[in-house]
């Protein structure tokens, strides 16, 4: 039955228990879930946040078993680029009125700004300094999801975002 279904269905969520209990909402995990229908983001780009979420996923796994000072930086800037894209992206604030619905225009400006920062090369060199960048980063945008576009509120924290990155890019 579930196999004759999903030949006929455009899309699949698959929930997951483990972002579940880790409070990470929606619970749909974005590995296991795929969609035949068209994205409001090009298809090409898409795809390079996936692999960067698949490489951050094995690189989280690999902690697991030899831990963070196992990895290489890159890895572990990999690591850390796929859980910001999770946390400012790909959740949502369902508490917030502003970020429960994202419109087609607010989510392509969001995620130009989530690109930039997946696709740059940091110049940071230590652990430490390279997570504390990204939690900050990820806090700034975290507050711009809850701000309503065309504000000068939300224009502030885009800049603000823009600028981290590209300070801290090489």
């Amino acid at each position: 039955m579930t196999q004759a279904t999903l030949k006929v269905v455009g899309g699949f969520h698959g929930l997951s228990r483990a972002r579940s209990d880790a409070r990470r909402y929606p619970a749909i995990d974005p590995l296991d879930s795929w969609s035949h229908y068209n994205s409001v983001i090009e298809q090409e780009r898409v795809e390079k946040a996936r692999k960067i979420l698949r490489k951050g996923n094995e690189v989280n796994q690999m902690m697991k078993v030899v831990g963070e000072e196992g990895t290489s930086l890159a890895d572990f800037a990999i690591y850390l680029k796929s859980e910001f894209l999770d946390a400012v992206y790909l959740q949502q604030n369902a508490f917030s009125d502003t970020d429960a619905t994202t419109p087609i225009e607010r989510q392509k400006v969001m995620f130009d700004v989530v690109e930039k920062a997946l696709l740059a090369e940091y110049s940071i060199k230590e652990k430490p300094a390279l997570r504390r960048f990204f939690m900050d980063l990820q806090q700034t945008f975290i507050d711009w999801n809850d701000k309503p576009m065309g504000t000068a509120e939300f224009d502030s924290l885009k800049r603000s975002l823009i600028e981290k990155i590209e300070k801290s890019a090489q």
